[in-house]
């Protein structure tokens, strides 16, 4: 039996009084609704640990959970979750996350840190075509797009500008926009 804690920690690891102590003492830091020991580094596994820790292992992180689990958002004050529409999966009505019925192929996901994430292009595709977001997504959309590679924004274009997706011109107008932003010169660079 090994001594050493999981490196995301919920309340069946230890009390919440416990943890909430050790996290006053330094010893442990916030991640999400959970808490990682300090030796453990806050990236993309972790936060991927955290997250699915919300929701059974068929759910897909999806959008802006997504986004923070890239490290290009903050944490959403509600996450989002995908299922396959084949899943058949029954979740009760929670504060904390949002589940939805999606076709996601195999391509578009991606396994970090044990958990499935739907991979950056599908992420930014989704998060463009997404009509009632309370953050500013071009940023996000960009930083997405240059975590894609090169031919990104093409490949994106291409998946949202179909006659059957919801929403095909906010997602267009949302990428070009973020191209745009890309690729104006910055004093900062």
């Amino acid at each position: 039996m090994t001594d050493r804690l999981a490196s995301v920690l919920c309340r069946l690891d230890l009390p919440v009084a416990e943890l909430s102590s050790a996290r006053l003492d330094g010893e442990v830091f916030g991640l999400g609704d959970f808490w990682c020991p300090v030796d453990e580094i806050d990236d993309e596994a972790r936060r991927a640990q955290a997250a699915a820790l919300l929701v059974p292992p068929r759910a897909i992180a999806e959008r802006l959970t997504a986004a923070w689990i890239y490290g290009l958002a903050p944490e959403p004050g509600r996450h989002q979750f995908c299922v396959h529409v084949a899943a058949r999966m029954h979740l009760e009505p929670s504060p904390r996350f949002r589940v939805r019925e999606v076709t996601c192929t195999a391509e578009d996901t991606l396994t970090v840190g044990g958990r499935r994430v739907t991979t950056p292009l599908r992420t930014l595709v989704d998060l463009a075509r997404w009509p009632d977001a309370d953050v500013d997504l071009i940023p996000v959309i960009g930083g997405l797009l240059s975590r894609c590679g090169p031919g990104a924004a093409e490949r994106a274009i291409h998946r949202c500008d179909r006659a059957y997706v919801p929403f095909r011109r906010l997602a267009m107008l949302r990428l070009s926009e973020a191209v745009r932003r890309d690729r104006q010169p910055s004093l900062t660079r």
